[in-house]
C-alpha cells in the first residue's frame, strides 16, 4: 500500500470538489454524533442529536422544547466540551431547534 502525504490527500480531495474545511466538518459532525451521549448525558442524548455543522455553528435538533431550553442553559459548558472534540475547528455557536425532523441517527 502506497503511503500518501496529507497534502497529496487534500489536493486529491480538492480535485473532486471537496475542500479541507468541509472534510473536517463532516468528520467532526460524525464524531460529535458518536459521542453525543457523553457530551450532553444519556437522558438528553436520547432526546437530541447534532443535525448539522455550518462554519462555526452547530445545529442540534431536540425532540421537545423543554430539552432545547435545558440544553440552552448549558450552552457554555457544552461548547467547551464540543470544542475539545472539534479540534481543529473551534465552534462559536450552538442553535437548538425543536422540530418534527427529530430522527436520532444513533437509534
Amino acid at each position: 500500500m502506497k503511503k500518501v502525504e496529507l497534502t497529496e490527500l487534500f489536493q486529491s480531495l480538492e480535485k473532486m470538489g471537496l475542500d479541507r474545511e468541509s472534510v473536517f466538518q463532516d468528520q467532526i459532525l460524525k464524531k460529535l454524533r458518536l459521542q453525543w451521549n457523553e457530551i450532553v448525558g444519556e437522558v438528553f442524548g436520547k432526546q437530541s442529536f447534532p443535525k448539522s455543522l455550518d462554519g462555526k455553528k452547530l445545529t442540534v435538533i431536540c425532540r421537545h422544547s423543554m430539552v432545547s431550553q435545558e440544553l440552552e442553559f448549558q450552552k457554555t459548558e457544552l461548547l467547551q466540551k464540543i470544542n475539545r472534540i472539534a479540534n481543529p475547528i473551534s465552534l462559536e455557536k450552538i442553535h437548538f431547534k425543536t422540530g418534527n425532523e427529530f430522527q436520532n441517527p444513533r437509534s
